[in-house]
């Protein structure tokens, strides 16, 4: 069998399982919630703390705000009471709400941090809170290199603090606001902001991000996949475990989508759905549902081995148990991956995608008169480009050796050169 034939084998085998993975869930019929919650102004962003017992959410043009009706949103909290309804909203909640506008966009595991939006100071980025003796403490910055604040910026915050979703307008995106990721790396520094693709985003807009805690499926808004009315909400797998490749967005449906807006919709660890829709009247109003079922998949386990068995036969057609090297050139005390260098990653992703078992050793190599924190500062853009194409970082140990890389005539490099290393070594079955 030919590799090119093998190859569409696997990646039909593959659009198939992730066919069948993609598991639709089924809603409850939406409830407008009360007013305790609910106001006369508008009510966007609801998220619930991670025991199910806060609701916090984003109120705007509301005379109770900070600085009044005209100033900018502030954070409410509605506390489920004994019979399961929500109690009072109140934005008395310290030092978290000013002027301008706030929000929470995310609550650490344990409920004792809040991410919120940073308009604390004139710093990039966003900013957290902890509770200490029953108060929150004054908010304190988390920098995001590549934010754009210039124009509407929407974050979300994964419980586990490794995953910031943002929305916004930035370099890659087509027109209107379109949905980035940023990591913490092993360093605990957040890489700048990756577009997330063409399969999610459009020359629409895409907004109010939110992350299942698996790290699988996304949920967002987009008037740029068509629908029911103004904006509706989807949502996407990741696929291959990258930030970069997605299924095909998936509408809610009829139930969670109106022919008004409908956006920030997030899902607690008891399956309660919140999200925010105008159906009813000019402003946004927080409505709640509950996923009732969702449809099982019973064909994945053997077409899961039939991908298994053909990545097999291709790695004995690619000759397994060799080793290939690739060799990423950079610029004299420089550690930004030249635009010519990216090429060359992006075939060894391509080739490690069918490479299941590979290992990758990163050797970097400076001049001597290059410091250690610009040969670590490659080695780390390199892991994060990996990471971010969706190669496990267990796959990956990295070496600096601390001087020039030197190739024979036909290898990597005919000269010396600064750079990074790539060895992937496939063991044998």
């Amino acid at each position: 069998m030919h590799i090119q034939s093998l190859t569409f084998t696997i990646l039909l085998f593959t659009g198939i399982v992730f066919v069948s993975q993609a598991q639709d869930f089924e809603f409850s019929e939406p409830v407008k919630l009360g007013n305790s919650v609910n106001s006369d102004s508008e009510e966007v962003n609801p998220i619930l703390s991670r025991d199910g017992q806060h609701l916090y959410f984003v109120r705007a043009l509301h005379n109770g705000n900070t600085g009044g009706k005209y100033a900018g949103m502030d954070i409410w909290v509605s506390e489920k009471q004994d019979d399961g309804e929500w109690g009072n909203a109140t934005n008395n909640i310290g030092v978290l709400n000013n002027k301008d506008n706030n929000a929470v966009i995310g609550i650490k595991q344990g409920n004792e941090v809040l991410y919120l939006l940073n308009t604390y100071n004139n710093h990039r980025g966003i900013a957290f809170t902890k509770k200490y003796n029953g108060k929150w403490t004054t908010p304190e910055v988390i920098d995001i290199p590549g934010v754009n604040r210039n124009d509407f910026v929407g974050f979300y915050m994964s419980p586990s603090y490794d995953v910031l979703l943002i929305s916004m307008k930035g370099d890659k995106s087509q027109m209107n606001e379109d949905l980035y990721v940023s990591l913490k790396n092993n360093s605990g520094y957040w890489t700048k902001p990756v577009n997330l693709g063409t399969t999610i985003n459009t020359a629409g807009f895409e907004i109010s991000p939110f992350l299942s805690d698996d790290k699988k499926r996304l949920y967002f808004a987009s008037n740029g996949h068509g629908g029911y009315g103004d904006a509706d909400l989807f949502v996407s797998e990741r696929l291959y475990d990258s930030w970069t490749v997605w299924s095909k967005p998936r509408n809610l449906g009829g139930k969670i989508n109106s022919p008004g807006f409908d956006a920030y919709l997030t899902i607690g660890a008891d399956s309660t759905v919140m999200f925010t829709s105008n159906r009813e009247g000019n402003l946004s109003d927080i409505y709640q549902s509950r996923i009732v079922g969702v449809e099982q998949n019973t064909q994945t386990a053997l077409k899961e081995s039939l991908i298994e068995e053909a990545r097999r036969i291709l790695a004995d057609l690619r000759n397994e148990g060799s080793k290939r090297e690739h060799f990423i050139a950079f610029e004299n005390q420089s550690y930004e991956i030249p635009e010519n260098q990216k090429t060359i990653l992006s075939d060894v992703v391509k080739d490690l995608n069918y490479q299941r078992y590979s290992r990758i050793n990163l050797l970097s190599f400076a001049d001597e008169n290059e410091n250690a924190e610009v040969n670590n500062k490659r080695l780390d853009k390199i892991v994060n480009y990996l990471k971010l194409s969706g190669i496990n970082e267990d796959k990956i140990s990295v070496t600096s050796s601390g001087k020039l890389y030197s190739a024979e005539s036909g290898g990597a490099v005919s000269e010396k050169q600064q750079g990074v290393l790539i060895i992937i070594s496939n063991p044998p079955n």
